[in-house]
């Protein structure tokens, strides 16, 4: 923070010292105003200067920049005492107005040799001095304006600082210019701003919007690029100090002058050539706003150094420096280049155009004055409290206008704002309809105020979501209606209040009190109420929809849990159907003497557990854990094989499993998996119909393959996983469903095809969950 107040303070110092400056060259414009002068002014140096109009005696007379004076009435300008070589110019001519003589002689270097000219002493118009002395100084004030509100927007900003250097070498070069030419007290700041501001613009193009590569890369091009410049301005300094010549110097400076200019306008093209998107927009802003006028001052120096009329200079540069403190700000603030992220304040635009406004009309009365034949001071004292009172009174007539003749005017911010505070919270279309009502009533005078809404069934039916427009019929007979559409009846109004094509209610309005008119800020303010009734009315009946939706959905929840408890109920019947039938049987062969082996008595207490776990699970009613072991796919296929013992009788298993192939799986599910689909294939398969396991390693992870000779799928093959699905006569739909949740559960997944005369349901199984090794086996 004392960094930054440290910057405003020297901004504020800055500025002042320009406006000082600016003060100063004003005061010596002034004496100069219908002063007499010999039709032609001349630099420092004595050379030959292009400012003035073409009307002037000595560009009549041929003479051209650079030619030089050598000799005046007798003086020459070498052999003189003065700071500089033209203060024997300015002592002769002050001495002949003085004497009253009304010519002066002059001996002038030119390209073709030396010529002897007379030159007549006329006093200097109050056009010329408006374009090269008056209109210099408004322009160097707007680009002081233009240099604070750049640095008082972002004090640390790198492009705003570059724009205000630039802004305030700009108006020290103009404030200058003029008193260069004629009273000479401020040609050291005039060299320090001609040899600067080339400078300054080279950054400032290297710097819009963003830094270019070059600078970003290297931010010393920019101290450098000042540097050079502060070089050469000390060589201007120099020269003048040892009584030498800056006009070779000055050259030089002209030149940078015109390339800085045309560099900075190349610039700007090829960056909005290259751009897109958003940035494309802000180029776009820039390169119409601050090019042509760099375009046009940077030919009219470069005209001025050709010695080419001084007209053009005049005529287009000055203007352009005009537009370009103008034009740049406004372009800066409208895209926020300067990253200020401030607000812009409408108040203080408006005092700040309508002050511009008010000095462009002292201006312009004060310039008619003078070249009608009035003296500056005169014109100026009319001319100054005319356009300041002129003002107040445009401003109070205007205010007092609103309020009188268009109070709805006034009404429109807090009536828009009450309004939108009192519908946020109303959930319910008659409230609506009564906010209305009261916000219509409470600002416009009138015998009644309705709003009739349109039931929400009567609104769809006129169209359907997403019409531009709807058909409705009327009184009148049948036509369109449209969107905000107003109806003025023997001083009623009626407009339509319509939301995405709909109609949803009509506002009517009826005759003002002593029947006045209705004016457009009424139909405007009505048009904004529209808006928002409309909103609000979307807003409520969208929320009356939300709260049929939610109890239908509550409803369906109800439902869907109820589906889902008989699901569950399904899927532990179908589960305990296996162990249930190969508990009957092993009883069975009990029951016959048989003994039961080693393997029916492990099998029979893991399917025990097995069913003891599913109880367990149903006690949380919820999707229990996988519990994840490394098995061995032979045991798998092998422990589905014993559990289907009865549905196979005397067939087996054709199963193509490598011993060493082990699967990352829930035990029980992995085996509820297989005796589902093997049991699926068996009834498929018939009698006399073969199944097989296969298990075959891919550059994935493996494939266990579980097929069947069977005819096929019957019936909708995209149907297949479906719970309740089922073309089998006694079939519960359950089997694949439970395979293909569990096999999912696992992040595995199984489709169903059909390959040589085979139906293979196929479960991809990644190469985390596969291994050939033996170890962490399971037995």
């Amino acid at each position: 923070m004392p960094a930054i107040a440290n910057r405003r303070w020297l901004l504020a110092a800055v500025v002042l010292a320009a406006l000082v400056l600016g003060g100063f060259g004003m005061r010596n414009a002034l004496r100069w105003y219908e002063r007499p002068f010999p039709g032609v002014l001349v630099d420092p140096d004595g050379v030959v200067s292009s400012i003035g109009l073409p009307s002037w005696e000595g560009f009549q007379k041929g003479l051209r920049f650079p030619d030089r004076i050598v000799e005046v009435n007798g003086w020459r300008l070498e052999s003189t005492t003065g700071r500089y070589r033209a203060s024997a110019w300015d002592a002769a001519v002050e001495q002949a107005a003085r004497e009253g003589r009304r010519t002066l002689h002059a001996r002038v270097e030119t390209r073709d040799g030396l010529r002897d000219v007379e030159l007549s002493l006329v006093p200097l118009d109050p056009l010329a001095w408006w374009f090269f002395a008056g209109g210099l100084m408004v322009v160097a004030s707007l680009h002081v304006g233009a240099a604070l509100v750049a640095m008082s927007a972002s004090p640390r900003g790198k492009l705003a600082r570059s724009f205000a250097t630039t802004a305030l070498l700009t108006a020290l070069f103009q404030f200058a210019l003029f008193d260069y030419h004629s009273s000479r007290a401020l040609v050291p700041f005039f060299h320090v701003a001609y040899a600067l501001v080339p400078m300054s613009v080279f950054i400032v193009a290297l710097r819009l919007p963003d830094d270019a590569p070059l600078i970003a890369r290297y931010p010393s091009c920019a101290r450098l690029a000042l540097g050079l410049g502060g070089l050469l301005a000390a060589g201007l300094l120099a020269s003048h100090a040892m009584g030498g010549t800056t006009v070779a110097l000055r050259g030089v400076c002209a030149t940078l002058v015109v390339a800085s200019f045309f560099f900075f306008s190349t610039t700007l093209i090829v960056r909005f050539a290259l751009a897109e998107g958003d940035r494309r927009r802000k180029l776009r802003a820039l390169l119409l706003a601050m090019a042509p006028p760099y375009l046009v001052i940077g030919s009219g120096f470069m005209l001025a150094m050709l010695g080419v009329s001084a007209s053009t200079l005049a005529w287009f540069a000055i203007p352009a420096l005009a537009l370009t403190p103008v034009s740049t700000v406004v372009a800066f603030i409208r895209h926020d280049l300067w990253g200020s992220r401030a607000l812009l304040s409408r108040p203080l635009t408006r005092v700040i155009l309508g002050g511009m406004m008010v000095a462009l009309t002292v201006i312009l009365c004060t310039a008619c004055a003078g070249y009608a034949g009035l003296p500056l001071l005169g014109a100026l004292k009319v001319a100054a409290p005319a356009a300041v009172v002129s003002a107040a009174l445009v401003v109070f007539a205007l205010g007092a206008g609103d309020r009188t003749l268009f109070p709805a005017r006034a009404e429109y911010k807090p009536t828009v704002e009450q309004l939108s505070e009192e519908l946020t919270l109303v959930t319910d279309p008659d409230e609506v309809a009564d906010a209305v009502e009261r916000t219509v009533a409470r600002w416009l005078p009138c015998e009644r105020v309705t709003f009739r809404r349109v039931a929400v069934e009567a609104a769809e039916a006129g169209a359907a979501p997403g019409q531009p427009r709807v058909e409705a019929e009327e009184s009148s007979g049948e036509r369109p209606i449209e969107r905000g559409q107003v109806e003025h009846d023997a001083g009623e109004l009626s407009l339509t209040v319509m939301f995405r094509g709909r109609l949803l209610g009509v506002l009517e309005v009826g005759r003002k009190r002593g029947g006045a008119l209705f004016t457009s800020e009424d139909l405007d303010l009505l048009r904004t109420i529209g808006n928002q009734a409309a909103l609000a009315l979307a807003h409520a009946h969208t929320y009356a929809e939300l709260e049929r939706r939610r109890r239908e959905q509550a409803a369906a929840w109800r439902d869907e849990r109820a589906a889902l408890i008989e699901t569950l109920a399904a899927e532990i019947t179908h589960e305990v159907r296996y162990p249930i039938n190969f508990f009957r049987s092993v009883f069975k062969r009990g029951s016959s003497g048989q003994r039961l082996d080693a393997e029916e008595v492990e099998i029979g207490c893991e399917e025990v557990e097995r069913l003891e776990r599913l109880v367990m699970g149903l006690r949380r009613v919820t999707h229990r854990k996988l519990d994840r072991r490394r098995l061995a796919v032979e045991e798998l296929v092998s422990r589905a094989e014993m559990l289907l013992r009865d549905q196979l009788g005397k067939r087996r298993v054709e199963a193509r499993v490598s011993a060493a192939a082990r699967l990352l799986c829930d035990p029980d599910q992995a085996t509820q998996v297989l005796v589902n689909l093997l049991s699926n294939g068996l009834d498929a398969a018939g009698d006399k119909g073969a199944i097989g396991v296969v298990w075959a390693p891919t550059k994935d992870g493996a494939e266990l393959v579980v097929w069947d000779s069977g005819p096929g799928i019957s019936g909708d093959p995209s149907r297949v996983f479906a719970p309740w699905y089922t073309t089998k006569p006694r079939g519960t739909g359950l089997g694949l469903a439970i395979t293909h949740r569990i096999v999912r559960a696992h992040g595995w997944s199984i489709n169903p095809e059909r390959r040589d005369g085979r139906t293979r349901f196929v479960i991809s199984i990644p190469a985390a969950d596969v291994s050939m090794t033996a170890e962490h086996e399971v037995a």
